[in-house]
């Protein structure tokens, strides 16, 4: 799964936050929101906004940052602006993926049922826990903390806004 999202009712997809600035320049330090290969490769066109940037260089950071130069932009005074929005790119420019994978932003926000058809909530927020996610769901009684994992999740329906669950016994 990725934080990115094919769902051709989002008017952007957020690939990453500038985080701070970097050097004099016009550098900014960013969090990586994808795991597509070249997103912020030299060339490549990302949105802050409605203003479009094209990146003249990009280097690796620290884990899960990489740290980039626009093109037009060339101080840290230009540059300051940009702290704290969010990179973005039309839908479109997502890949496809196999079936069976979903990026978070199609799983946040599915209203999240048993299998019996009880409601349990919506998914609120997504935790990587490094062997599988889990799916933070809030609703009317609380929140319950679904493992992403086969036998658990039986069905994700995105395009009826559902995942069906079968939760093991004392997951609640």
């Amino acid at each position: 799964m990725t934080a990115e999202s094919t769902d051709p009712s989002i008017d952007q997809v957020e690939v990453g936050r500038i985080a701070g600035l970097h050097g004099l320049e016009g550098h900014v330090r960013v969090m990586v929101m994808s795991d597509v290969p070249n997103r912020f490769d030299k060339g490549q066109v990302l949105s802050v906004q409605a203003r479009q940037l094209t990146i003249v260089s990009s280097q690796p950071f620290r884990a899960g940052q990489v740290i980039l130069s626009f093109a037009g932009v060339n101080s840290s005074g230009e540059a300051q602006s940009l702290v704290g929005q969010y990179l973005t790119i039309p839908p479109g420019e997502s890949p496809q993926l196999p079936d069976g994978e979903y990026f978070y932003f199609q799983l946040l926000g599915l209203r999240v049922e048993t299998n019996e058809g009880e409601l349990l909530g919506k998914i609120t927020e997504i935790l990587e826990t490094g062997s599988n996610d889990v799916y933070v769901v809030k609703g009317e009684t609380g929140e319950v903390l679904v493992p992403a994992i086969t036998g658990v999740i039986t069905d994700v329906r995105v395009d009826e806004g559902v995942m069906l669950v079968s939760l093991p016994d004392g997951l609640r």
